[in-house]
């Protein structure tokens, strides 16, 4: 076991940490049993994919759950059944919030070797969880749900570059002589000391960065349409992949931001609160007239579930406001007070649908 720690009492400081109810000193004595040894590594994952799995909001089978994970538990020491069934009945009555554990879980990185040698270190942050995590430097970084973050290991001997798919927020140490670069998408993303978002969801057609404090430069020289743009504080850019024009037209767009005769893949404007972009790190979610459809896909990744709609209607409905830590069925149940819909949670799977009756009233009253 290491650490002179009994198979029992792992198995308690795993269960108080998947249940967030650890204290600070316990969570430094599960890391470092944690990062003793590979095996104690994936022992903790494999626990954590049957708490996850249990305590998806409708899926109560614990027996499920655990015959699952030991059909995929290959290592040593082994979990005492009769107590980790029972873990799973507490992690089954918990319904997940918008962040699932912490840092902690997904900070371990995967490593593998490119073509040059170099080790190449993936942290990932999966959907239903948000991870902050520190790189050499003294660099702050926070993934949201359903994102990955690559870098060499080599980071900061001689440069600063990290590859994102997803969503993370950044705090940059300043290093003048190191520039610290974003790779996300087609794009580029440049900054010394600063605070900024950046939004690069394979699946999604733009590319958004929201810049807090400091000066970035996103150099879009390897787009369709080469560009390169200085950005201020406030001030939000949206790079749209599938457009493209030609280069003098875009350039002239940039020069004038307010010119709408053009279609063009980037959109810059200033925003007073750039919270409205990065709460989600603290946990919160601001919404700001979006469509239902819009917050489904952020509701499968915060939430690790699949949205299915019933009816299109109901995709258009908009919404703004600010959810604070709420869970699954506590969002779903705000946003009926705005618009005519019913749900049902079936392992994993949300479905929503018109409710005409409550639609009835709605007009009504309107």
């Amino acid at each position: 076991m290491g650490l002179n720690y009994t198979q029992e009492q792992v198995d308690d400081l795993i269960a108080h940490f998947l249940s967030g109810n650890i204290s600070g000193d316990a969570q430094e004595i599960l890391e470092q049993w944690i990062n003793e040894t590979p095996a104690n590594q994936a022992y903790f994952l494999q626990l954590r994919d049957a708490w996850q799995m249990t305590a998806q909001p409708g899926n109560y089978d614990t027996l499920a759950a655990w015959d699952s994970v030991q059909q995929s538990m290959s290592i040593t020491p082994v979990v005492k059944v009769s107590k980790w069934k029972n873990y799973l009945r507490i992690a089954a009555s918990y319904t997940l919030p918008f962040l699932i554990g912490g840092g902690l879980v997904y900070a371990w990185s995967v490593s593998r070797k490119n073509d040059s040698n170099n080790a190449i270190v993936t942290v990932i942050s999966p959907k239903g969880a948000t991870t902050k995590i520190e790189l050499s430097d003294g660099t702050e970084v926070w993934l949201n749900a359903g994102s990955k973050l690559q870098y060499a290991q080599s980071y900061n001997v001689r440069g600063r570059e990290v590859k994102l798919e997803g969503e993370a927020f950044f705090k940059v140490h300043t290093n003048a002589q190191k520039p610290f670069t974003v790779k996300a998408s087609d794009l580029r993303i440049l900054a010394l000391g600063t605070s900024f978002n950046v939004k690069a969801y394979p699946e999604d057609k733009t590319v958004v960065t929201t810049l807090v404090e400091g000066e970035v430069k996103i150099d879009g020289s390897n787009t369709k349409t080469p560009f390169g743009i200085m950005m201020k504080p406030h001030q939000h850019v949206v790079y749209n992949k599938t457009i493209s024009i030609n280069k003098g037209e875009q350039q002239k767009k940039i020069n004038n931001p307010g010119d709408s005769s053009t279609a063009t893949p980037i959109e810059s404007q200033e925003v007073k609160d750039t919270e409205i972009y990065t709460s989600w790190k603290d946990g919160n979610w601001m919404v700001a007239a979006q469509t239902l459809d819009e917050l489904a896909i952020t509701m499968e990744r915060r939430f690790n579930v699949k949205v299915i709609f019933k009816d299109q209607e109901l995709k258009e409905y908009r919404f703004s406001g600010t959810f604070r830590q709420e869970t699954l069925e506590q969002v779903l149940n705000i946003l009926k007070l705005t618009a005519p819909l019913k749900y049902s949670i079936d392992n994993g799977v949300v479905t929503l649908q018109l409710d005409n009756e409550l639609k009835n009233k709605y007009l009504k009253a309107f």
